[in-house]
């Protein structure tokens, strides 16, 4: 720990930590493909596709209204009160409900940093060789130490570049000969299937698609670029005013743009699995079956090229996932806002990381399979979705929390469509499994 607190005494000179830049700017971004799609994704919309063919193409496109919905929602709760979701909730929830809320949170992002840091391992496995729980150790602890010491955006930039991988999903489809019209009906058509398996996929697919921690990093996001950042600024009142309005139309523009590559790539990987696996009757039970889904396209680099595409998105994911359970964790008892909260909220992070990645390598070390692991921590997250969902929307129309800038009657009927779709999906879930 020497090497942190030489850099808290540096930070005396110096009011900002370099781990600030990623614990505010943890919204998606430049890079949203990657962290909207990071392993547990990848491994969720391949199963949907080798389980169930084509028919829960439509998540990917109908889900879309929604996702973007609720992304604006929280970033006009942010831009108009200066404060992050969490401690919204915390000033007009009770306190049974936030600290719920909060714990929800913080346990479904451990997981899935965990699942992340034993899908690195495995990808690392897969263009190496050697052994997992050693590379889950030794890539949990680069990522930590990138998070502490070099800001986000620089090093973002240059991962950023294994999102690439993930349009390999596309490639496999055309060389495939997909049958596009089939693709589309299946798109915009749904289709149930009343089973267990396929209400726990579904949720899985809702938890990696409409995903809390993308909501509170967006809220993150919109404080920090509409803050001040000289005196001056501060006391041009109305300046400021536009300018978070600006900010605003901004957010909404790179919000569509974002999502729709985000969900292209969710529906292609679903695709693509259906192609390869579904339609020729394998299963996805291990890195290696999700491996061959890209073989068509790159042969025998598939393994290589998954090892990469699992790498560079987890370490793409990781800093939202733990900043934004840090910036919860701290809210949730310290009402310190700007500057003051980024020690704080670092140090948060820190124990965050070092307790998601130890709990990556215990998995790895009892043999746990990461798709297994990979899967049920974005059913997790799609399981217990729904309350927080339920606080953002009601948080949204509370004339208290954001004054006169209430979300629109179409952001909020979107967000209350997803919200109840997730609640009935759950039901459904249980539903069967009570009748089977």
């Amino acid at each position: 720990m020497s090497a942190i607190h030489e850099h808290e005494r540096g930070t005396e000179a110096h009011d900002e930590l370099p781990a600030h830049s990623w614990a505010a700017h943890i919204g998606p971004g430049l890079v949203s493909t990657a962290t909207d799609n990071d392993p547990s994704g990848v491994v969720t919309y391949s199963l949907a596709g080798a389980q169930f063919g084509y028919d829960m193409l439509w998540t990917c496109l109908l889900s879309y209204p929604s996702m973007v919905a609720f992304q604006l929602v929280a970033a006009r709760i942010a831009a108009q009160t200066g404060k992050g979701l969490t401690v919204n909730m915390r000033e007009h929830y009770s306190r049974l409900l936030f600290y719920l809320a909060v714990m929800r949170f913080l346990i479904a992002n451990i997981v899935n940093i965990a699942a992340d840091v034993v899908a690195m391992g495995v990808g690392a496995q897969l263009v190496w060789h050697g052994s997992v729980p050693l590379y889950a150790a030794a890539f949990g602890m680069l990522s930590m130490a990138l998070q502490w010491f070099v800001p986000y955006a620089r090093y973002a930039s240059v991962l950023k570049w294994s999102a690439a991988c993930l349009f390999a999903y596309v490639g496999v489809a055309v060389v495939s000969h997909a049958p596009w019209q089939t693709l589309a009906f299946h798109a915009v058509v749904p289709r149930f299937t009343w089973s267990v398996d396929y209400f726990t996929m579904l949720l899985a697919v809702l938890g990696t698609t409409i995903s809390p921690y993308l909501l509170f990093s967006q809220a993150e996001q919109q404080i920090e670029e509409q803050r001040p950042h000289s005196p001056s600024q501060s006391r041009m009142g109305h300046a400021a005013c536009d300018t978070g309005n600006a900010q605003l139309r901004k957010v909404r523009r790179d919000t569509l743009l974002r999502t729709v590559l985000s969900n292209a790539v969710g529906l292609f990987i679903m695709a693509a699995a259906a192609m390869t696996l579904h339609s020729t009757g394998h299963s996805l039970n291990n890195a290696y079956d999700a491996a061959s889904v890209l073989r068509p396209l790159v042969d025998g680099y598939a393994s290589q090229v998954v090892g990469v595409a699992f790498i560079g998105t987890a370490l793409l994911a990781l800093p939202p996932l733990a900043g934004s359970a840090a910036n919860a964790a701290v809210s949730a008892r310290d009402q310190q806002v700007g500057k003051q909260r980024n020690r704080p909220v670092a140090w948060a992070l820190l124990g965050v990381m070092v307790l998601g990645t130890t709990i990556g390598v215990a998995l790895a070390l009892a043999h746990v399979e990461p798709i297994r692991a990979l899967y049920w921590s974005a059913v997790l997250n799609g399981s217990t979705a729904t309350p927080v969902m339920v606080m953002l929307v009601l948080l949204s129309m509370k004339r208290s929390a954001i004054g006169d800038l209430s979300a629109h009657w179409s952001l909020r009927a979107l967000c209350w469509l997803a919200t109840v779709f997730a609640g009935v999906a759950l039901v459904a879930r249980f539903a069967c499994e009570w009748l089977s």
